[in-house]
């Protein structure tokens, strides 16, 4: 494994791990108490639904009415009852809009048919599109015959609706969707930022998707399709499928819906000069199934979701771009030029100016979002043919398909091609260095083969060759750092970086490294201000966000402030979160890319392997956010997370101890069977696999008081 994996996988996740885990002699924290059986489901899972639209008002004036929520309403209701959709059967989607939403069928519906029908196997889906608001500190939403001088009698408390979904409706997968804050208020105490209060106020047991932030009011559009507001057409569109991504298999779960529509409002409100931000609340199932959809097919193949967009930028006038071979368009250093619904996937960037060297880039189109490229014009054309062309031989086998390294590889394949295919294009990059010793190019490729060999001394001599040769190559500065840093030299790294960044103060992949490099050497604050400066220049960054979310982990972990620690969690999992949706490629076109990241090695020690880089970053900020959800108190969450940082890092023992914890914890919360049955699978695996880590010790510590427990307990051993 690559040092800075085995630091942040072990050395950091550790650390973390010790900080929460009791001494092996005398554990605290591992609570067994004899279990309750575990509840017998009651027939097959079915779905649910209360849905509730109002728009006009029967006693709100005419500034006060709403457009579309009714309309919206009914988008909704044909959504969930679609068989590729909610898949609800029809019966069970309840319906109240408009003059029929009165206060007492809103209770009707949802105190006592709802917990009537709703068995723990079910998933229920509660929608809400009108007014709410808020009076003496209580929130309230609006049915269609609210009296705004008689609140207490004729709305519906948010209190009340928290309690109903939390105690009385026992299905174990639970949603409730509001869109209620908008600019026409009902009294001077509503305002947006504290209805969003009463929203976070709700129990944690199920998940609240809102169609704001606070501070922020939900917006409507009659350009919209038919005429919608922001929130609930992208939900719409989510249920029909589009949502399904990660991965596209027929299913859309709770954290595809939440990151679709997070994601498409923001854009679309961004887009038209306005903010506004869907915000997810509670501790829920992540892969909770909301809805199906027809998979991969090549209808989803081609849904808005599956498109992302480019925006192009130079440092030159007069740049020619071309997009996978095609002439785009001229470039300027004034006006970047914006490239939407470009499908998802690996494109070519290449930018041209006569007299200069070209700038090709391989750039990741990731659907649904917006990646800055920048096209860099620095090299006077002045190489000697004969070097040029085995140079450009050269780049085609380091960046062909065949090679399970290349930036370009869809489908592993055998290494010892890909390493033959490395050493081929050394050679030629070694002839055109013969021919032309001044070929700055050819002593950067190779240091990017010795690099990808994981020949470390061998790719800073010729990273630093090409510095010699033409000291603003600012790549070879950062790529050079990124080795230094794998061989253990921070220090030396920072230095590069440092006049990296002097020759051009705006590379984002610069400040990240330098991230990286304060990172390796504990400097916890530095690394997030470095970290933040990449995001603030590229937001899309992925490297950056790593980086700051590991080291807010660790400021977490040193604080002794319970409020700035929970803080410090809550935005680390964000940048987990950021630095995951940034990565995932495993989308619906079915590619199996391996992502490459600057300075974080190739995946393992023995043979460099962009795959294996790929799962292995992925395991990490899986894992990082499972340590993060348990320390914010979302248990099924962190599950889920250390899940699947395993599913990536199979073998990882340290994310065996972290899931044995997390269920370790849940079953003394919850007393239910299946979560002690997993803690000692995880732990035993974890034993299995490297019995001789600190942690190793408490495992064998938890196995013994479970097996210890289990005969008295009610749960089978």
């Amino acid at each position: 494994m690559i040092r800075a994996l085995f630091v942040l996988l072990v050395s950091a996740t550790v650390a973390a791990a010790q900080g929460t885990s009791p001494a092996p002699q005398a554990p605290r924290d591992l609570i067994l108490v004899p279990a309750k059986p575990a509840p017998v489901r009651d027939g097959i899972p079915r779905g649910y639904a209360v849905i509730v639209g109002v728009g006009q008002y029967q006693h709100l004036d005419a500034s006060k009415q709403l457009q579309f929520p009714e309309s919206d309403a009914d988008a909704m209701y044909r959504v969930l009852i679609n068989h590729e959709g909610g898949a609800f059967p029809a019966e069970n989607v309840h319906f109240l809009k408009g003059p029929d939403a009165t206060l007492a069928n809103v209770r009707r519906e949802l105190e006592e048919w709802l917990p009537s029908v709703a068995q723990p196997a079910d998933r229920v889906v509660v929608y809400f599109a009108g007014h709410g608001f808020v009076q003496d500190g209580k929130g309230y939403l609006a049915p269609w015959d609210v009296d705004p001088n008689r609140l207490e009698a004729t709305a519906y408390p948010m209190s009340r609706l928290g309690e109903v979904l939390a105690n009385r409706v026992s299905a174990n997968w639970k949603v409730l969707l509001t869109d209620a804050c908008h600019s026409g208020k009902i009294n001077a105490e509503t305002t947006n930022e504290a209805l969003e209060r009463q929203f976070s106020a709700l129990p944690t047991s199920f998940l609240t998707l809102t169609a704001t932030t606070e501070r922020e009011q939900s917006f409507e559009d009659p350009n919209l399709s038919t005429g919608y507001g922001f929130f609930t057409y992208f939900l719409v569109q989510a249920f029909r499928g589009y949502a399904d991504s990660d991965p596209c298999d027929g299913r859309i779960t709770a954290d595809e819906l939440i990151e679709y529509v997070r994601s498409n409002v923001r854009r679309y409100a961004r887009d038209r000069q306005l903010s506004q931000t869907p915000t997810a609340r509670g501790d829920y199932e992540p892969d909770m199934l909301l809805g199906v959809g027809s998979g991969c097919s090549a209808e989803g193949a081609r849904a808005p979701s599956m498109l992302g967009t480019a925006v192009v930028e130079t440092n030159m006038d007069d740049v020619d771009l071309y997009v996978d071979g095609a002439l785009i368009g001229r470039l300027s250093k004034s006006k970047p030029l914006v490239l939407p619904s470009l499908p998802a996937g690996l494109h070519e960037f290449r930018g041209a100016r006569e007299g200069y060297e070209p700038d090709r880039q391989e750039v990741m189109i990731a659907p649904g979002q917006e990646v800055a490229v920048t096209v860099r014009i620095r090299y006077v054309r002045q190489i000697k043919k004969p070097a040029q062309a085995l140079n450009d031989q050269g780049e085609k086998l380091l960046f062909t398909r065949r090679s399970a390294l290349s930036l370009m590889n869809l489908v592993p394949v055998e290494r010892r091609q890909s390493e033959s295919d490395l050493k081929q294009a050394a050679a030629l990059f070694q002839q055109a260095l013969a021919i032309d010793p001044d070929f700055s190019v050819a002593a950067y490729h190779l240091g990017q083969v010795n690099q990808l060999l994981l020949r470390h001394d061998e790719a800073v001599g010729f990273f630093r060759r090409a510095i010699a040769i033409d000291p603003t190559h600012v790549d070879s500065r950062i790529e050079c750092a990124a080795v230094l840093i794998e061989q253990g030299d921070p220090d030396a790294a920072i230095r590069e970086l440092t006049e990296a960044l002097r020759l051009d103060a705006d590379d984002d992949q610069a400040f990240s490294m330098l991230a990286r490099a304060y990172w390796d050497k504990a400097a916890w604050g530095r690394a997030v201000e470095n970290a933040d400066r990449a995001i603030q220049i590229k937001p899309s960054n992925a490297q950056a966000h790593l980086w700051k979310a590991d080291a807010m982990r660790h400021l977490a972990a040193e604080s002794t402030d319970p409020l700035r620690q929970i803080g410090l969690y809550a935005d680390a999992r964000t940048n987990y979160r950021s630095f995951l949706d940034l990565t995932n490629f495993s989308t619906g076109l079915g590619s199996r890319l391996a992502f490459h990241f600057i300075g974080l090695g190739v995946g393992d020690r023995r043979h460099a392997d962009r795959q294996g880089a790929y799962d292995s970053l992925r395991s990490a900020g899986f894992l990082g956010l499972c340590l993060s959800e348990q320390k914010v108190g979302n248990p099924l969450k962190a599950r889920d997370y250390c899940k699947r940082a395993l599913s990536h890092a199979p073998r990882d023992p340290i994310a065996h101890f972290l899931l044995g914890n997390v269920n370790r914890d849940l079953y003394n919360a919850r007393q239910a069977c299946s979560y002690l049955a997993d803690a000692r699978a995880s732990y035993a695996k974890m034993l299995t696999i490297n019995p001789h880590l600190d942690e190793s010790r408490n495992a064998r510590n938890y196995v013994g008081q479970i097996d210890a427990i289990l005969p008295r307990s009610g749960c089978r051993p």
